[in-house]
């Protein structure tokens, strides 16, 4: 069972990754003039830095109050406070090229924003195709990030450490501030690590938005150079030190998120129903919600509203018309299709590998409770699967071209086998979580009445644990419906997928018809985690 995701992990991640690590030693080894090098390097690394670090804290500035609000005592999962952590996962939910076409059509130069801004008399505003267009982006498209992992955290200490504070006399910003901050400092810094990860290695919103000379980052410049001056060389040294920041950022959230506490239990939940929440808290969940919705529905609603809105001049005035979608429908639904295709076949083979390489760990974790033996097989193979987490696309995408070839690259297969690969430690931990909730003597009555290890995992795990695997394919599938960075690093345009072709009309500036596939996009996604949610509601139910 460990065999076939150890060995596509490898011939599909590991060594390709590793290929592009190893052709930039071999440049840096070779290059001369180190200060030129430096000069290239050192200011796109530096950009990149600083961007990713404000983006993250724009990103914690948005979701920690949001984070302390939610996580109120009593507040459990319905009514306005479980809306308000519906509405703010949206963002994270969708696809960045979906997060991007959103945030230009809303915050853009004759954006909604700047036309509410002309109405009232004032001079609008001036953010796209600058550093600021992206630091906003990103913290747009994160903070949902930072409200749930610091959410998960705040929420435990407040169960269980509050009603202690509260009786001790404890003001709630004493309580705050000798309490839940200290409790919640890991859940804080792991989730700001893991923002601070994803707008390092960002790609789509950085090579939509721009940023201008001197602000590109280091995702875009490694995509500029092997795809356009087909210089690996270049393009291996700045994917040498993505990779060496990414990972140690990695380790730090490893290292922070092991230091999470476990402390939320049902009696405290159950006594904290009790504590009331007077007005100032209903008066900053209200405003909280305002700004929710303003910053996440605005964007997003702008796709679908703006694909039924044409102007018979440049001058004219908007009206409402199908001629965008009559316009895209010759191109639109055979991306679809293809994206569908792609997304489906990429999900089934990730849900097939996380099936297996969960099973070989719980195999071999019932093992080892009664032999008390070491699991070495089990740390490789978490590894393994669950290495692309901390991964850039791009990085991977040029391990490929080097590896493998252009002409071998650009194919419907290596796409799958990327997306695939991409979405295994997603579907990995949803899979492996629902086998461990399994009732521990299944396997064992399937093994008392002579069933194989592949028959228990197969005819006795998997339909018990069936919501889980359902929950896992349509997230795995919703990623690779909204995943650009493959199919432009590897070269396969010919073959237009939906996120290509909303690229592509963006980059035209024909924004009615991106939004026409934006729409269908989004209704995609919707389905996919509808079925997800279905899976985790499955879940509950059993």
């Amino acid at each position: 069972m460990a065999l076939p995701p150890l060995v596509l992990t490898a011939l599909v991640f590991i060594l390709p990754y590793g290929a592009s690590l190893a052709l930039g030693v071999g440049s840096l080894a070779a290059s001369r003039d180190y200060l030129a090098l430096a000069v290239t390097i050192l200011p796109t690394l530096g950009f990149t830095v600083r961007q990713a670090l404000l983006s993250t804290l724009l990103a914690l500035a948005l979701g920690i109050p949001g984070a302390y609000l939610l996580s109120s005592p009593g507040a459990g999962d319905r009514g306005a406070l479980g809306l308000l952590r519906a509405l703010a996962g949206i963002p994270f939910a969708l696809p960045p090229i979906l997060v991007v076409l959103g945030f230009v059509l809303f915050f853009g130069n004759s954006g909604w924003l700047n036309r509410i801004i002309a109405a009232l008399g004032r001079n609008p505003l001036q953010v796209l195709y600058k550093p600021e267009a992206i630091i906003l982006a990103h913290g747009f498209y994160n903070f949902p990030l930072a409200l749930r992992l610091a959410g998960d955290s705040i929420a435990g200490a407040r169960r269980a450490y509050l009603p202690a504070a509260v009786s001790l006399g404890a003001s709630p910003l004493k309580a705050a501030f000798t309490v839940l901050l200290p409790l919640s400092l890991p859940g804080i810094a792991a989730a700001a690590l893991l923002v601070f990860l994803y707008c390092f290695t960002s790609f789509a919103v950085v090579l939509v938005l721009g940023g201008g000379p001197g602000a590109s980052t280091l995702a875009v410049e490694i995509y500029r150079y092997a795809r356009i001056s087909a210089d690996y060389g270049a393009a291996g040294i700045l994917a040498l030190f993505e990779t060496l920041v990414a990972g140690a950022v990695f380790l730090l959230y490893l290292f922070f998120e092991a230091r999470i506490g476990r402390i939320n239990t049902a009696e405290d939940r159950d006594r904290m129903m009790g504590l009331r929440r007077g007005p100032p808290f209903f008066a900053a969940l209200g405003l909280y919600g305002l700004v929710l919705a303003f910053l996440v529905l605005g964007p997003i609603l702008s796709v679908p509203l703006e694909s039924f809105l044409q102007k018979a001049s440049r001058a004219g005035a908007a009206r409402l018309s199908l001629g965008w979608w009559l316009t895209i429908g010759e191109r639109a639904l055979p991306a679809l299709g293809r994206s569908l295709i792609l997304a489906f076949s990429s999900a089934a083979l990730s849900c097939l590998l996380a099936v297996l390489a969960g099973g070989a760990v719980l195999k071999r974790t019932a093992e080892g409770r009664r032999e008390k033996s070491p699991r070495l097989l089990d740390t490789l193979l978490k590894m393994a699967v669950l290495s692309p987490l901390a991964s850039s696309g791009i990085v991977l995408g040029l391990g490929w071209l080097i590896l493998y070839g252009r002409e071998q690259s650009r194919s419907f297969l290596s796409v799958t086998l990327v997306h695939a690969v991409i979405a295994l430690p997603f579907a990995f931990n949803s899979i492996s979580q629902g086998l461990k909730n399994l009732p521990p003597n299944l396997l064992n009555a399937g093994a008392s009445l002579g069933a194989g290890p592949l028959a228990q995992l197969f005819s006795l795990a998997l339909p018990a644990a069936a919501p889980r695997l359902r929950s896992a394919w349509a997230f795995a599938a919703a990623i690779s419906l909204g995943e650009l960075n493959a199919v432009m690093m590897l070269g396969t345009e010919d073959w237009e997928t939906l996120p290509l072709l909303i690229y592509r009309a963006v980059g035209a500036y024909r924004y009615g018809a991106a939004c026409a596939a934006g729409t269908l996009l989004i209704l995609c996604c919707a389905a996919l985690f509808l079925l997800a949610d279905l899976g985790a509601f499955g879940k509950q139910r059993r």
